[in-house]
């Protein structure tokens, strides 16, 4: 083909693969933008439904608190002793009001004065009082039952009013009784929850409220003709009733002193009243945007393996279709095939020969490298202790992948020798003891006092238990305390090697699973994922087993068993 004719083709591609990356890249965003309001709405919709559940709870709380008596009232007008006035009521209303934990049952007459009260002997006794200001008293003198909530004229303490006409005998209106709930109980447990919940009544006054400062506050500004009513009635006493900076954005969210909460709403059905439940927004946004980045990680992720494979495709297409139009016009049929058979075997050869001298030539310029980095540092070339330890972990990340691939360059016919495998052990706690102690591990060590002998090799087993430590090493990284358990006996015809931490186990992954190779749970970077596929099959080459389990407390358990060389089972 004609160098021309490549050069073009290559330009040609450019603006095209430049295009398919920008159009991923706005597909990305796109679908990250559209996951980040997808979850916001489904979380905005569940913390909705929290709140909504939330709500009915106070509601019925409420409600229970202001039911619990309202029959009382009715039935005490209808009282002989209330209608009568025997010299002593005073006494059966304390006795009333004491067992059933009101703060005040009164009676008054058509004016409005106290003519008796369950707290005659107390110093601040409604006796002699007039409360003929109070929609209560004019509700009751007009037939009907009357409630009201407010600030306690003698007390100053608020309260739920309830009132009923007393009528005598002869049908006519000789006065009133009250009763006088008191919602501090109610209220000290609202703000013991510590949740944002608040009742306001028909003027929007927040009348309950899980938080003392909007007390008393209205979710709007007040008209001159609603202040003045309050004010006759003496409602709220001297509270001024400023407005509370209350904005309703929707239906489901409100704004309250400059921050949104999901909001939840329900009219109690007394007095006009309602109960009004919210939630911090700031949930929301925070699980949408942890869910919008796991999901947006992992998108994009597959965006660019994508990406990547479609880009590897085509330029294998690419290189192979300017490969056939060159044999096609440089040769013929004949000399084509031969061609291309020869290319296929000189590509094995090269395999062959990389795979096979890649261990040996790696050796060398990491082994140089070292010694320089050695160097450099003691010369003080390098200042940085940081950069010496970066580079001394790259220098044994790759020393790691030479001596795993020097596992597979190397023919599996060693010498087997008879020997104990105690003598396993103590070859492998020479390579690793010292990282043991600087890990600050607590090793415990269960060890047969009788040599347990095994046909194998000795370095190689070594290798399998260096593995083994080493990853549960890793696993306890960053744990408060590390302990490592190692058990070395004989079960029957078998002896055994466990190697036991308190790790974080293998969740739900199999045996099988961390066999394969390159499989690591590992972070990127700390290993090939070579190790436990190495140790299995060098396992297996002594006709063993490797078993792995994760144990109760958390960590893993990796047991290696191997044929004993005699018959004998310890007790």
């Amino acid at each position: 083909m004609p160098k021309g004719q490549a050069n073009i083709d290559v330009i040609a591609i450019q603006p095209t693969r430049r295009s398919v990356y920008l159009t991923l890249i706005a597909v990305a965003l796109l679908a990250i933008i559209g996951l980040f309001l997808a979850s916001l709405s489904h979380f905005k919709s569940l913390e909705i439904g929290d709140a909504e559940t939330r709500l009915a709870l106070y509601e019925r709380s409420l409600k229970g608190t202001l039911e619990r008596f309202e029959h009382l009232p009715y039935v005490l007008a209808r009282d002989p002793m209330v209608m009568d006035r025997h010299a002593r009521l005073n006494h059966r209303l304390a006795a009333f009001a004491e067992e059933s934990r009101l703060e005040a049952i009164y009676l008054m007459d058509t004016t409005g004065t106290v003519l008796a009260a369950s707290n005659h002997a107390t110093p601040l006794t409604f006796m002699g009082e007039n409360y003929g200001f109070r929609p209560y008293f004019k509700a009751a003198m007009a037939g009907k039952r009357g409630e009201f909530f407010g600030v306690g004229a003698t007390t100053g303490r608020p309260g739920y009013f309830i009132s009923e006409p007393v009528i005598d005998d002869g049908g006519a209106l000789v006065g009133v009784i009250a009763i006088k709930l008191d919602m501090s109980e109610l209220q000290k447990a609202w703000e013991e929850g510590g949740e944002n919940v608040l009742v306001s009544n028909a003027d929007t006054v927040v009348v309950l409220s899980s938080k003392a400062d909007w007390r008393y506050r209205t979710l709007v500004p007040l008209t001159p003709t609603e202040r003045e009513t309050i004010r006759t009635g003496r409602q709220f006493g001297a509270e001024p009733l400023d407005p509370l900076d209350w904005q309703v954005q929707d239906e489901n969210t409100v704004r309250l002193s400059g921050e949104e909460f999901v909001y939840a709403a329900n009219p109690v059905g007394r007095l006009g009243w309602q109960v009004h439940y919210l939630l911090d927004e700031s949930r929301v946004y925070e699980r949408a945007t942890l869910t919008t980045i796991l999901f947006g990680v992992l998108i994009t992720g597959l965006l660019l393996l994508a990406t990547f494979l479609r880009s590897v495709r085509i330029r294998a297409a690419l290189e192979a279709a300017q490969a056939d139009r060159a044999e096609l016009i440089a040769t013929n049929d004949e000399l084509k095939d031969a061609q291309e058979e020869l290319s296929r075997s000189s590509k094995l050869a090269a395999l062959g020969h990389l795979a096979a001298s890649v261990t040996h030539e790696l050796g060398q310029p990491i082994s140089a490298l070292r010694n320089h980095l050695t160097a450099a540092e003691i010369g003080g070339e390098i200042s940085s202790p940081t950069t010496v330890s970066k580079l001394n972990k790259v220098l044994d990340r790759m020393d790691t992948i030479t001596r795993q691939l020097r596992f597979f360059a190397k023919p599996g016919n060693e010498k087997l020798e008879e020997f104990a495998i105690q003598d396993v052990w103590t070859g492998t706690m020479d390579l690793v003891g010292h990282d043991l102690q600087a890990a600050g591990i607590d090793l415990t060590c269960s060890i047969a006092p009788e040599p347990v002998r095994v046909l194998g090799n000795k370095l190689r087993l070594e290798q399998v238990l260096v593995n083994l430590v080493t990853n549960s090493m890793a696993a306890m990284e960053g744990h408060d305390t590390k302990r490592l358990a190692v058990t070395i006996g004989r079960n029957g015809g078998e002896a055994f090697v466990s190697v036991e931490d308190d790790g974080q186990g293998f969740g739900d992954r199999a045996l099988q699973q961390l066999q394969e190779p390159f499989h690591t749970t590992r972070a990127s970077g700390d290993g090939m994922g070579l190790g436990l596929s190495i140790a299995s099959a060098i396992i297996r080459e002594h006709q063993g087993s490797l078993e792995a389990e994760t144990i109760p407390t958390g960590g893993a358990r990796f047991t290696m068993t191997l044929p004993a060389r005699d018959t004998r089972t310890t007790t």
